[in-house]
């Protein structure tokens, strides 16, 4: 029996395979029909907007004009970051809020059993819950665009930096959200989740940070490790000169802050050179929205698998 063309299975994409999934399909329905996306949305561009009125206000009350070139650059670099940073504060703060029920809450509502006994895979149950509050977070990182394009207008903010910060801010979005659902999946209650999400996001975003502070006031104040780190070969200091910037990479806020900095001043995205304490060795690094986009995706997919691993196991 031949079999035609059209009864050839097709591959579908990752678009259509979304529009298929009846879980993203109900979820996403429920969510925009109501109030609360609408509330979430102007809630959020109104605070936007807020914030970076009061930093033009301020800026034009301590600054005569602000015609020069160097005034509207440091202008431009001042609401690119503002907008960046509320951007990240507001992803960490709704995304476990999206994610760390969306299985959990199925157990309690007593709906859990009945999807499963459905013919909906683990992994498309999974990846319902997971593109649900993905989609949703993406639109709120879509819907600030007007107000990112504003720094065009002063300057002082080259393209390739827009990209890189968009770029880890869609990372960070994904990570958060994976770790809601994997939370989400083998825990009981959505309280348990919630806090455990919370809990995630406030280490990756705040814990990094403080790690790297402390070290650097330890470095600083104790001579026996300045001379340590002297006497080692250039095999070792290069080690411990990637392992710190690896540490780095682990934060979204380090990440991009070391970036920035690396792009200011050696005018690099990818790669940069450091020279070596005896200033004589120069080695090429990789700047750090790399090995944190690489990392954090990585994590991201690990942590999906376990949540599919764990709704698919027996419910004792």
């Amino acid at each position: 029996m031949t079999t035609t063309i059209s009864e050839q299975p097709q591959k579908l994409s990752l678009g259509e395979r979304l529009r298929r999934n009846p879980v993203v399909v109900k979820e996403l329905r429920s969510r925009m029909r109501g109030r609360r996306a609408f509330i979430i949305l102007t809630a959020y561009l109104l605070v936007l907007a807020a914030a970076l009125g009061v930093l033009l206000f301020l800026f034009t009350a301590t600054n005569t004009s602000i015609t020069s070139i160097n005034q509207r650059g440091i202008m431009g670099k001042a609401f690119f970051g503002v907008t960046i940073w509320l951007e990240l504060m507001t992803v960490s703060f709704i995304a476990p809020a999206l994610t760390a029920g969306a299985i959990s809450t199925e157990r309690e509502r007593q709906t859990y059993e009945l999807l499963r006994t459905t013919l909906l895979p683990a992994g498309h149950l999974v990846l319902g819950k997971f593109f649900s509050g993905l989609v949703f977070l993406l639109l709120l990182l879509l819907v600030a665009v007007p107000l990112l394009s504003l720094v065009f207008l002063f300057g002082g903010v080259a393209t390739e930096e827009i990209l890189v910060a968009s770029l880890m801010l869609v990372v960070t979005t994904i990570n958060l959200c994976a770790v809601g659902v994997f939370f989400s999946s083998f825990a009981k209650r959505t309280l348990v989740s919630t806090v455990l999400s919370y809990a995630y996001a406030a280490i990756m975003l705040f814990g990094v940070p403080m790690l790297v502070s402390i070290s650097l006031v330890v470095v600083n104040s104790s001579s026996s490790l300045q001379n340590w780190f002297t006497n080692l070969s250039l095999a070792g200091q290069a080690a411990i000169i990637v392992i710190g910037l690896l540490l780095l990479s682990l934060n979204p806020i380090t990440a991009a802050s070391v970036s920035e900095l690396i792009f200011v001043e050696e005018n690099a995205i990818f790669t940069f050179p450091f020279m070596l304490p005896n200033e004589t060795t120069e080695v090429t690094l990789i700047s750090p929205w790399i090995p944190f986009s690489i990392f954090h995706l990585l994590l991201s997919v690990l942590l999906l698998a376990l949540a599919v691993h764990f709704v698919r196991r027996p419910q004792r």
